[in-house]
């Protein structure tokens, strides 16, 4: 019964709310003909608000995480906080800069769509290592990220997803969907649209970060094609060595 579709989520990591609201904005101001007003104005209203909804929430997570980090007596921890209060009040709300806020504002629109959505298989990640390797690139080049640091911010992420359930409006409802599988999957490989091989550095870390997780998620997909190389091939042997049966090929 999964629709088993996947957000545009490079819009939302480059354009950000704020950029996505300002076109549809635009497009209301444009609308001319009756059929158009009739037909495309409600949509578009909808994004707006929706827009709006995801900076309010994000910017409630910001305050809260900058409320705890004045009472945590603990530095390294107190640091940690005040990222995650400025990397909060920043996106989904506008375009992320770094790796960490890509992930954040991937992270969002995920758990924001599971407020309205069964997440059985419907809120699948998409090609994640490539909306989200200019990110990486960037920041590794620069020094300001390694691919072990990068790992555990992925990490963090498949936790949330494993931890995620249905919100229901009856506890009982709630209770029949603890320890569910959801099933959203992650693919990573594959080819680029003009056939040239699409792994790179983060399909590596994006695999490496899984394998230690005694849990399912994420549920990788590995996509193969003639030209894949060698080394993707035999990492992604070693993966499905330990046993979990992830990635699927």
């Amino acid at each position: 019964h999964s629709q088993n579709w996947a957000h545009d989520f490079a819009k939302i990591l480059n354009k950000g709310c704020a950029g996505i609201k300002a076109e549809a904005e635009a497009r209301i101001v444009a609308l001319d003909d009756p059929y158009d007003v009739a037909e495309k104005k409600p949509f578009l209203e909808a994004v707006v608000v929706t827009c709006d909804a995801m900076i309010t929430w994000a910017r409630r997570y910001s305050a809260l995480a900058a409320d705890m980090a004045s009472r945590e007596a603990n530095p390294k921890r107190r640091q940690e906080l005040e990222e995650i209060a400025a990397g909060c009040a920043r996106v989904p709300e506008h375009p992320a800069r770094t790796f960490r806020e890509a992930v954040q504002s991937q992270w969002f629109a995920q758990i924001f769509s599971r407020l309205e959505q069964n997440i059985g298989g419907q809120v699948s990640q998409g090609r994640m290592d490539q909306y989200l390797y200019p990110f990486y690139r960037r920041d590794v080049d620069a020094g300001r990220l390694t691919p072990e640091a990068a790992q555990e911010m992925l990490q963090c992420v498949w936790l949330n997803m494993m931890q995620s359930t249905e919100v229901k409006m009856s506890p009982s409802a709630a209770a029949s969907m603890e320890g569910f599988a959801h099933f959203e999957q992650i693919t990573i490989g594959g080819q680029t649209p003009d056939g040239r091989d699409a792994t790179n550095e983060l399909t590596y870390v994006m695999l490496d970060s899984a394998r230690p997780l005694q849990s399912s998620y994420p549920e990788l997909a590995a996509r193969i094609h003639a030209n894949t190389p060698e080394r993707f091939l035999h990492a992604v042997a070693e993966a499905i060595k330990d046993g979990k049966g992830t990635p699927k090929v």
